[in-house]
């Protein structure tokens, strides 16, 4: 009985040991870039970075104006997106949960300034 009950506390202290390791330490972001009225905005850029202006990325929100980024490390990030010659607003401190998704709606207003204009830069 004590072998049975030694192996089967064995088995589960294994089992739990290779469930840690294969648990994840990343989540997700994911939301909608919209105009100035509310529609959807296709294939729009969204801009993503580190909240400390790290390691920024680039990517497009699909034809619905939806985009979804998977494999984000927990953190804070900051994200905007730009279309039809406009640009959101930083979503600042946008927070990123292991095994969660965080969702931000983006939205269009502010002209894009011209090429070479520090104006359009972050911080």
């Amino acid at each position: 009985m004590r072998k049975a009950l030694f192996m089967a506390l064995a088995f589960g202290v294994l089992f739990a040991a290779a469930s840690a390791c294969g648990a994840t330490t990343e989540g997700a972001l994911d939301g909608v870039v919209l105009n100035g009225k509310g529609a959807p905005v296709a294939f729009a850029e969204v801009l993503w970075q580190a909240a400390d202006g790290k390691a920024p990325h680039a990517l497009r929100a699909n034809g619905s104006g939806h985009f979804h980024i998977a494999g984000v490390r927990q953190g804070l990030y900051d994200i905007r997106a730009e279309g039809l010659g406009m640009v959101s607003d930083w979503e600042h401190n946008v927070f990123v949960r292991t095994g969660k998704v965080a969702s931000v709606t983006l939205r269009l207003s502010h002209r894009i300034p011209p090429a070479g204009s520090s104006s359009g830069s972050k911080r």
